[in-house]
């Protein structure tokens, strides 16, 4: 484990802000003996400065292409690794082809209420913070969603410790790498 069937075993987590990436990536890498990558903190360590100034300084336009950038930069090393890919990154149709070129695609999936109750506090994010989180946080979602569904697998996060949820995400990769 792991047998992924492409150019490098990459594993790419992807999904809302809130759904566990940071979280679970780091664990799941341990398990599989794989490095881990989160995207974010690749960003911020290139800038210098953390996401919500770089959206405030530089604005959104410009860190979703440092966040290509990156993804690219990381599909180049063709090396086994676990991959958090910031919220909006699986957006982007060239991050995704980059994906599914060199890995395979995990849609962690979380409910609008975890989500709401695990981000409530949230400062870091720039995109949901302020007055009305609730609302930008399924409105944002709404958005994503179609696209999140284009990943390779799914797992839900909602309800299930980060134990679970690493456990659950081998035996999906396990099911993955029979079937190809």
């Amino acid at each position: 484990m792991p047998r992924v069937t492409k150019t490098a075993p990459m594993i790419f987590l992807i999904g809302f802000s809130g759904s566990g990436k940071s979280t679970i990536g780091p664990k799941l890498a341990k398990r599989l003996r794989l490095d881990f990558f989160d995207t974010d903190q690749l960003i911020e360590k290139r800038c210098k400065k953390s996401i919500p100034r770089i959206f405030d300084e530089d604005g959104e336009k410009f860190f979703r292409q440092l966040e290509s950038e990156v993804i690219e930069s990381l599909s180049r090393k063709r090396k086994a690794a676990v991959v958090a890919l910031g919220g909006g990154a699986f957006q982007s149709r060239n991050n995704r082809a980059v994906v599914a070129d060199i890995g395979v695609s995990i849609y962690l999936s979380c409910s609008v209420r975890e989500l709401y109750r695990r981000l409530s506090h949230a400062t870091d994010r720039p995109l949901i913070t302020g007055r009305g989180r609730a609302a930008k946080i399924k409105l944002l979602l709404n958005t994503r969603t179609a696209n999140y569904r284009k990943a390779d697998l799914s797992c839900s996060t909602s309800e299930r410790s980060v134990a679970e949820s690493v456990t659950r995400i081998i035996k999906l990769l396990k099911g993955f790498n029979a079937s190809s």
